[in-house]
């Protein structure tokens, strides 16, 4: 008899839901304080850093909100290269990168909307790219087959259909960005602000499933 499945590491996966809840917490409260300041359908989450809470710029809350997903993912890092597993070095570069680029992305400001590309707004685009491919990488990578008494094995079809949805909307948001660099803000026709919530949602729903192992 296959002897039961246990917990990798219940302090890892405490500390990473409460980063992945903090920066959830965060996202609810920019998105009821700001809605008559960004629009949820056509900005995206970034561009929450130019918003105002009474006289207090939004953005020190925004970069808050980045770095506790990016602890509580480095959390989630940590645990799984507790499993010691086949693969686990490359989970967790992956991770890295995808804690990195979230990290960047706090620090660095995308630019505002309709005003020209700088330097610091491509290399925030580019962290942001970077790490939503990332993410669901480190996810196959993670349920790939053949890995025997594996704890993430029992989640690996919902992991994998997780980390499709992902890449599919990393996809449609990419494209749009694209679109919309060659047509111009003004005739804009994808909503790059309503997929790319559609993606963190994907992206912290698949960071979720990936941390039950480990309690």
């Amino acid at each position: 008899m296959n002897k039961p499945l246990t917990a990798v590491s219940p302090w890892h996966g405490r500390l990473a839901l409460g980063g992945i809840g903090l920066a959830v917490a965060i996202s609810l409260d920019l998105h009821l304080s700001l809605s008559g300041q960004v629009s949820p359908i056509w900005q995206t989450l970034s561009e929450y850093v130019y918003g105002r809470l009474g006289t207090a710029s939004a953005a020190p809350l925004f970069s808050v909100m980045c770095l506790a997903l990016s602890l509580g993912s480095v959390a989630l890092l940590a645990g799984i290269a507790k499993a010691h597993r086949p693969g686990t070095t490359a989970v967790c570069v992956l991770l890295g990168v995808w804690s990195a680029g979230l990290l960047v992305c706090g620090l660095v400001p995308v630019d505002p909307d309709g005003q020209a590309r700088s330097l610091a707004g491509q290399v925030h685009n580019l962290a942001a790219l970077t790490a939503f491919l990332a993410l669901p990488a480190a996810a196959f990578v993670l349920t790939k087959k053949g890995r025997e008494r594996c704890p993430w094995e029992p989640r690996r079809t919902t992991i994998r259909r997780l980390a499709t949805a992902s890449f599919a909307s990393v996809g449609v948001v990419l494209g749009g960005f694209v679109l919309t660099l060659v047509l111009g803000p003004a005739n804009q026709e994808v909503t790059l602000g309503l997929f790319e919530r559609l993606l963190f949602t994907v992206d912290v729903t698949l960071l979720l499933t990936m941390v039950r192992p480990l309690r």
